[in-house]
């Protein structure tokens, strides 16, 4: 895992060190083992980075961790942002800041807030730029999905967000690298857990840049007629969503019965999906849908070809409203007992956990995405401990309602052991599976 690099560079040495994945049993997330070193971006990354998001005039830029204020001012300055906040911890350097905007001329569009990045209100924003690490990245993914508007565009200089891909990567330059180190992880080319780094630098490959478009929240099911060449039908889409990625599937009722894959492109509130029923002859029938979601409601214009036939219209589709507050029990990956998610409502906001046991984890990598949800949670593990066991490992689900059924998937990573002397270390294998959980408690 490239979780610890010392880097020399430009003559100049960089320490980026990372939180490392050692939580206790009791806790979802990791305590911190060391605080978020200060490293200067060079300006070129500056400037790569606001070009990479496109900042223009009607743009808010919130820089976390801003350090000496260079993005925030630079995204006013050089790219004519309407506004740019920056958020950093270090009061000396929230003082180089100011001095550095007053000296630049653009004090009154840019602001420098002394606190604490993870608890400070930046929902304004429509960029948010990151020089963090990796871990502080995932922690803030969850916060960011959460209250940021649909479209906002997150870029990272070097560091990813797990198994979240971007939506952009630039290679901008090579630079020679001194030092290099990492901290063993089994899961740092799995692309399916957090944990997954391999998007991130490889000390000969260059500088990286990556780029997030924040996701609206689609999955569920939606309903709304179609008119095809056997008139009026009824059509049924169930879309399951992954942050970015959703995948679906869609029935089409009345005069025919036809079911099959829905491929489903999102880009913020913008959707694509194409679908074509299974078992049908290539351009028999298609659905092609290119519009927008706001809310519960998908409008756009929807193209239909049915046996040579083409219509094209002004359509929209409406989402279920569900309820999936709860304990939910299945059994465990290991088919040795049964375990429990429990799901309730907090200020608004949905807030899971983890019952296995005597054991309850927060699971605080959490998101609701309308008609349906995805999560993450790191369980079994102890601090300063290598004893694991069969419970140790990544416990990822996606799920939606479905005539009151909670239905999707469930996976379990496991840790697997340690190596030994000479690198070798066993595969476990993973287990993922349908998943029906029951409601045991409304």
């Amino acid at each position: 895992m490239k979780a610890l690099r010392t880097f020399l560079a430009i003559g100049v040495v960089v320490a980026v060190l990372e939180w490392s994945y050692v939580g206790s049993a009791g806790t979802n997330m990791p305590p911190v083992r060391l605080s978020i070193p200060y490293v200067v971006s060079r300006n070129d990354a500056v400037q790569d980075m606001l070009w990479m998001a496109n900042v223009g005039k009607d743009d808010v830029v919130y820089d976390l961790g801003s350090g000496d204020g260079r993005i925030v001012i630079a995204a006013v300055h050089d790219f004519s942002a309407r506004r740019a906040v920056g958020i950093e911890m270090a009061p000396e350097r929230i003082r180089q800041s100011r001095e550095n905007a007053q000296k630049a001329g653009v004090t009154d569009r840019v602001e420098f807030i002394h606190g604490d990045l993870f608890t400070n209100d930046f929902r304004q924003a429509s960029v948010i730029t990151l020089f963090l690490g990796h871990q502080p990245n995932i922690k803030l993914r969850t916060k960011m999905l959460s209250i940021l508007k649909p479209g906002t565009r997150i870029v990272s200089h070097q560091f990813n967000m797990g198994e979240w891909q971007p939506d952009k990567t630039q290679t901008v330059r090579t630079v020679y690298f001194g030092m290099y180190g990492t901290i063993f992880s089994p899961f740092s080319e799995n692309l399916c857990v957090p944990d997954y780094t391999g998007n991130e630098l490889d000390p000969y490959e260059g500088d990286r840049i990556f780029m997030w478009v924040v996701p609206a929240p689609v999955a569920g099911i939606w309903r709304a007629v179609v008119e095809t060449a056997q008139g009026q039908q009824n059509l049924q889409l169930t879309l399951h969503q992954r942050l970015s990625k959703v995948s679906g599937r869609f029935q089409l009722s009345g005069k025919t019965s036809l079911e099959g894959h829905a491929n489903v492109d999102l880009w913020g509130n913008h959707m694509r999906f194409w679908c074509t029923p299974a078992g049908m002859p290539y351009g028999q029938l298609e659905l092609r849908f290119d519009g927008h979601v706001h809310g519960n409601t998908m409008k756009g214009t929807l193209a239909v070809r049915d046996r040579g036939d083409l219509s094209q219209s002004q359509w929209q589709a409406q989402r279920d409203k569900v309820d999936y507050t709860g304990t939910w029990e299945w059994s465990c990956a290991t088919g040795t007992r049964s375990v429990r998610l429990r799901i309730e409502q907090h200020d608004g906001h949905l807030i899971a956990t983890y019952l296995d046991r005597d054991q309850a984890l927060p699971v605080t990598d959490f998101y609701d995405f309308g008609g349906g949800f995805y999560f993450t949670l790191l369980i079994g593990r102890k601090a300063n401990s290598v004893r694991m066991t069969e419970d140790t490992g990544w416990l990822i689900g996606k799920g939606l309602l479905e005539n009151g059924q909670l239905k999707g998937t469930i996976e379990f990573y496991p840790y697997g052991d340690m190596p030994d002397m000479a690198g070798e270390r066993k595969t476990s294998q993973a287990v993922i599976r349908d998943w029906a959980p029951r409601l045991i408690k409304p």
